[in-house]
């Protein structure tokens, strides 16, 4: 059996190569769709472990326990098994973002800061300072 291609002729290209060459990108874009990345859509892309949630909205595990106690906010495990493990923790990802807005999350860094204020006075052994700090402590 033979080729029907000839030496030295070009390789003829199949008529859906030729179909998708004239379109312009916006064209092809709508009719084959955007290749997505890996996590950005699909059960993914809706759940997030624990400790992502500690590095995004930059608090300590005590802080988003009680956070999320007083939220009503609770993990959840995902309808697939994720590739990432069942080890994990994973929380829904609007459920991150509904406690990345809230104000209790600015009461809890002022107190904080407040708190490291108070020690740092207290290292430096100004009792009077640190009492008065703490009788202006903020509340919440």
């Amino acid at each position: 059996m033979g080729t029907k291609r000839t030496e030295g002729k070009k390789k003829l290209k199949s008529v859906k190569a030729g179909s998708v060459q004239k379109m312009g990108s916006k064209r092809r874009l709508s009719r084959m769709g955007k290749e997505r990345k890996k996590g950005e859509s699909g059960i993914a892309s809706a759940f997030i472990t624990r400790t992502q949630i500690l590095k995004r909205l930059q608090i300590t595990l005590k802080d988003f326990r009680r956070l999320c106690i007083l939220k009503g906010i609770y993990p959840r495990d995902p309808r697939k098994a994720l590739k990432a493990g069942k080890d994990k923790t994973y929380y829904h990802y609007k459920d991150v973002q509904h406690l990345a807005h809230e104000p209790l999350l600015n009461k809890f860094r002022e107190f904080k800061a407040f708190m490291k204020k108070v020690r740092r006075s207290l290292g430096r052994r100004e009792i009077d300072d640190a009492r008065r700090k703490h009788a202006d402590r903020p509340t919440y």
